[in-house]
């Protein structure tokens, strides 16, 4: 994973720096290269991705819940977005780096005045053709259920009267040895790099992308919120945690 991503960037860095004049061509070069890179670490980690319905034509604003990491690399190499994220992303050493010159929105959730800056991002980013992926859980989590969705980035699309699709996600493992909803969601206090390492030896990890077939239009973003959280639920399947698992003490979902 770590040699693909060196020999991605190598190759994505010459013609990012050339397509720095035109926003609409290096929002095409960073594209292609979130999908390609993305897609490789999916094959890497023998990762199988079954897609229910169809997604979206770009440009389009899109919500997803939000269950891992593994989320940004199976909404990546399927759709190759434009995301959203939390801006402590962009302190991680490496992955905030590649997060930052791949044209990642991050917004701090707590300022509220951040928001305004950012739904002007997703504004340029969609007018240049993106496709905008947001998780307004706010937070990662076991994958119970669909937690309740914070509306205020919701209000692009309200004023607009812009379209906004759904794409529900789980995961799921047959290795009983181990939960999906502990080994594969990743949530609460867990550390990413033991997380992450005890990832890497369960035997088989699918995941599943269930689209919405119709977007939701509304124009109050509260409306559209609980719109957008009823599309989510009936086309969100609940991950599995084992009998172990359940007896374990519960971890508050991740902030």
């Amino acid at each position: 994973m770590g040699a693909w991503t060196l020999l991605c960037y190598l190759a994505w860095l010459p013609l990012a720096i050339l397509a720095l004049i035109s926003g609409r061509l290096s929002r095409r070069w960073n594209e292609f290269a979130v999908r390609t890179w993305t897609r490789g670490l999916v094959g890497a980690l023998g990762l199988e991705v079954d897609v229910i319905g169809t997604p979206p034509p770009k440009p389009f604003f899109m919500v997803a819940n939000h269950l891992s990491y593994l989320d940004i690399l199976v909404l990546g190499a399927r759709l190759g977005p434009t995301f959203i994220s939390k801006h402590e992303l962009a302190t991680w050493p490496v992955l905030g780096h590649l997060a930052r010159v791949t044209g990642v929105i991050f917004v701090n959730r707590d300022r509220r005045r951040d928001a305004v800056r950012v739904l002007d991002e997703i504004d340029t980013a969609v007018a240049r053709g993106a496709g905008v992926v947001l998780f307004p859980e706010g937070t990662s989590h076991k994958g119970d259920r669909i937690y309740p969705l914070k509306t205020a980035l919701l209000e692009w699309a309200a004023k607009k009267h812009y379209p906004v699709h759904a794409v529900s996600l789980s995961y799921g493992t047959p290795d009983k040895a181990f939960s999906a909803a502990d080994d594969i969601c990743w949530w609460g206090d867990t550390p990413f790099a033991p997380h992450f390492l005890n990832l890497l030896t369960i035997p088989k990890v699918t995941a599943t992308m269930s689209f919405a077939p119709e977007p939701v239009v509304e124009d109050n973003r509260s409306v559209l919120g609980s719109r957008l959280h009823e599309k989510l639920a009936s086309h969100f399947t609940p991950v599995e945690a084992s009998e172990e698992a359940s007896r374990a003490p519960r971890l508050s979902p991740r902030a």
